[in-house]
């Protein structure tokens, strides 16, 4: 028979079953050891095993306690780890193709620690190098991530970290558990809450989405440079679990932190994604991690397979199943999650995913049990609608999942008075890599627009500064030419708009075409690769500057 599946594995949460981890042995394991004795019995046909996240959990434990290691975890889950466990079992019958892709709660995770795991036939668990994973070696139809590196609280966080790679997210779960251990009675464990191990559970926290909300407007005009995005979740944070900001919270290896220097390290968190993403793929990372937490990470899994021409993506992260987008070519499917409540046991099932490796086609499976029984089945799942919309403040977010066909603005502007945006739609295959700029105010920064994304600016007027213009050229990366776009609210006169097709890279095509700008007429040109068009338009008292580019 030929090894035509690959299984997906994701969000088991194991820890020392401590009463904060998510996952309680006594709970949870036969269901993961049926799952496990599956893939053994279907080893025939099952090409590989995929460990896709959050598979171990470091984070679910209160601030006073040092996380475990590896080792820790492994000695308090012998039926799993140990040299005769299941996980040794697996990789026996599949012959060593097991891959396990970091997710957030297990990003510290070493190839070092997954040969801890004995097995008698020498195999070893393979760590994927990055953070995606292309299980096949030939192509790059199928593509395998946790998801958090999309969401902007989750995702591993560099910058002048001291505690690199650990995001705010962690300090946030570490709160979490100081406040369910002052709260557990004696014998309980977090599996005995209803909606234990909900990532989208904001509402433990009360008040804190409309807190965001509130400040988007503040984030997207840089207006008010006082407004900390990390700052006011972990104020809303700290007061919600009633942990003080000067709680030393434990790290590994002796490292110790505070929800105070929490405010500091992450101060930047919004500049970065913002820098580095552009304001509209931050606005939904944001949206990812606090509410419509499925369909806006599919968004990202939709963009991921339109930048690796990918014809199924698979993730997990959000702790709910999905299977497929309506009305979408291209699949998107979500492993779920395999620790949930003993409350839920029953609305919510651990689940996993069975990928048809010649089809591109992922399937939810899960495991129920009946009486004393637990057995593997088929899972409908309702494919997700592509459309999500959510009110942040003096802006509603419309988001249509498709990154071609549907690309106008995300952000509608409803009632923000006296601002400009300009806006590049990349309908193409190709990036469009920055070359060179003309700028006579000094206010506009423009970045590289990858394949098949928008990018998009506001410019606020303001009592003393109520122009701007400029001119930008592009390289089209992996077609032909460059091509430039320029724009220009004098304080005298009138709107302007241009876009050209010299091929020449640098300033000076740029500042040509910002000489010739003469009128808000539509404009267009092209080259042997791209077609630009060009227009201005108006949202209630929104002017948009908008350019389009499309393949020929």
């Amino acid at each position: 028979m030929s090894k035509s599946k690959i299984v997906v594995l994701s969000d088991i949460h194991i820890g020392t079953n401590a009463p904060t981890v998510w996952y309680q042995k006594d709970l949870h394991e036969p269901y993961l050891v049926t799952v496990l004795d599956w893939v053994i019995n279907n080893a025939s046909s099952v090409k590989e095993l995929i460990l896709l996240g959050d598979i171990i959990d470091f984070w679910t434990y209160p601030p006073h306690e040092e996380p475990p290691s590896f080792d820790a975890i492994m000695a308090a889950n012998p039926n799993l780890f140990g040299a005769d466990g299941k996980l040794s079992e697996v990789m026996t019958a599949l012959e060593g193709k097991v891959t396990y892709v970091r997710g957030n709660h297990d990003m510290t995770i070493t190839q070092e620690d997954l040969d801890k795991i004995q097995n008698p036939q020498g195999y070893k668990i393979k760590l994927s190098p990055g953070d995606i994973y292309y299980p096949l070696v030939e192509n790059k139809k199928i593509v395998c991530t946790h998801g958090h590196i999309y969401t902007m609280f989750n995702a591993p966080f560099y910058d002048s970290n001291p505690i690199a790679p650990l995001p705010l997210g962690q300090f946030i779960t570490r709160a979490v558990a100081f406040m369910r251990s002052q709260q557990l009675k004696p014998g309980e464990t977090v599996a005995d809450l209803k909606d234990s191990g909900d990532p989208g559970g904001w509402d433990i926290f009360p008040g804190i989405v409309e807190e965001i909300k509130k400040v988007i407007p503040d984030l997207l005009s840089g207006s008010n440079p006082q407004v900390s995005l990390s700052g006011l979740i972990l104020d809303v944070i700290a007061r919600s679990t009633q942990m003080s900001e000067t709680q030393t919270i434990k790290l590994a290896h002796g490292q110790e932190t505070t929800l105070q220097e929490g405010k500091s390290i992450y101060a930047n968190l919004w500049t970065q994604w913002k820098n580095k993403e552009g304001k509209s793929d931050a606005i939904k990372a944001i949206v990812a991690d606090i509410n419509l937490h499925d369909v806006y990470l599919a968004w990202f899994a939709q963009k991921l397979a339109h930048q690796q021409s990918a014809e199924l993506v698979v993730m997990g992260h959000t702790h709910k199943p999905i299977s497929g987008i309506k009305d979408f070519p291209i699949q998107y499917v979500n492993t779920g999650f395999n620790c949930p409540s003993k409350p839920d046991m029953g609305k919510k099932h651990p689940t996993f995913v069975q990928i048809d490796v010649e089809k591109s086609q992922g399937e939810i499976w899960q495991i129920i049990k009946e009486k004393d029984t637990y057995k593997v089945d088929t899972c409908f799942v309702e494919p997700i609608d592509n459309k999500a919309k959510i009110n942040m403040g003096q802006y509603e977010i419309e988001l249509t999942i498709d990154p071609i066909e549907n690309l106008d603005l995300i952000l509608k502007l409803l009632t923000y008075d006296k601002n400009y945006i300009m806006e590049v739609v990349n309908k193409t295959k190709y990036n469009l890599k920055y070359s060179g700029v003309k700028n006579d105010s000094g206010i506009w920064t423009l970045r590289d627009i990858p394949a098949r994304t928008s990018l998009q600016e506001i410019v606020e007027e303001t009592s003393t500064v109520n122009t701007f213009s400029f001119g930008a050229n592009y390289q089209v990366e992996g077609g032909s030419g460059f091509i430039q776009f320029s724009a220009s609210w004098p304080t005298i006169g009138r709107r302007k708009i241009n876009v050209g097709n010299i091929n020449q890279s640098g300033d000076e095509p740029a500042k040509k075409v910002w000489d010739n700008m003469n009128d808000a007429n539509d404009k267009s040109c092209s080259n042997d690769s791209v077609k630009v068009r060009a227009f201005l338009k108006e949202e209630g008292k929104t002017i948009i500057w908008f350019y389009e580019v499309s393949e020929k």
